[in-house]
């Protein structure tokens, strides 16, 4: 039994008891009008006598009967509120435990998509060289005395990135400024083959081995200004290297030769 019922049964047991004790009262005062009655000599006739105790008893039943009726009613009251309030519990126990399967089945996606993700930003890695070129040897001079260098004078040199073999490239970005410029790298990106004042990359890089572990992806770079040292960069951002390295020098070489530059591992 619990506490919801153990409430409403003696409550319907009180409520008998009253109506119990009423019919009690009711059945002393009739009794005690008959008394008065015979001590004043009215004589008492089987009507009489017996009305009272018909009243009282059926009083009685009736009390009874309403007593049971009051009582079986609370009772099934609260027998339907408590298979109410177990149902809305199992309920919201079932939707609790469907809740945690859910969660229990994504948190392994999760786990999965959030190390592909971190393994994808580990993969992907770059390899920066950079050098500088100073002002060409002018063979001949303008007008007013400046030095100047026709293209075919140009220094030039080959900037090369050192990946390994089997690393895709996934991206090659070029940088050129005048060495006093005060741009950043950022803002000095351009693409192959743009002139930058009197310099350019190549129309496109190449790759060619290095050693039977590593390659080179490379560019060539030229300068013909007489007056101004220009500075290039090379960006070589591929997959499958476990780290980034940063060439700061580059070797200035004649036309007919080429300088592979790597990054020191």
């Amino acid at each position: 039994m619990n506490l919801f019922d153990f409430d409403s049964r003696t409550a319907a047991a009180v409520a008998a008891a009253g109506t119990v004790i009423g019919a009690l009262a009711q059945l002393r005062v009739a009794w005690r009008k008959e008394v008065s009655e015979r001590a004043r000599g009215v004589p008492a006739t089987k009507k009489s006598r017996r009305g009272p105790v018909l009243a009282v008893s059926l009083l009685l039943i009736a009390a009874a009967v309403c007593g049971f009726a009051l009582s079986e009613y609370w009772v099934r009251r609260s027998d339907h509120e408590a298979a109410a309030l177990r149902g809305e519990l199992q309920s919201q126990l079932a939707r609790i435990s469907a809740t945690a399967e859910r969660l229990e089945r994504a948190a392994p996606s999760d786990h999965g998509s959030s190390a592909h993700v971190d393994d994808f930003r580990r993969a992907a890695e770059d390899v920066a060289v950079t050098t500088t070129l100073g002002p060409c040897r002018a063979s001949a001079g303008a007008a007013d005395g400046t030095p100047t260098c026709s293209e075919q004078e140009a220094q030039r040199v080959t900037l090369c990135g050192s990946v390994p073999s089997s690393a895709t490239i996934t991206a090659t970005v070029l940088y050129a400024r005048p060495e006093e410029s005060p741009q950043s790298w950022t803002e000095s990106r351009v693409a192959p083959g743009q002139d930058v004042g009197r310099a350019r990359f190549t129309d496109k890089t190449f790759e060619r081995a290095e050693s039977d572990r590593t390659k080179l992806v490379c560019t060539g770079f030229s300068a013909w200004d007489g007056e101004h040292a220009y500075s290039a960069r090379l960006v070589v951002t591929f997959v499958d290297s476990p780290t980034v390295h940063e060439v700061s020098q580059a070797a200035v070489v004649p036309a007919s030769d080429v300088v592979s530059l790597a990054p020191s591992r």
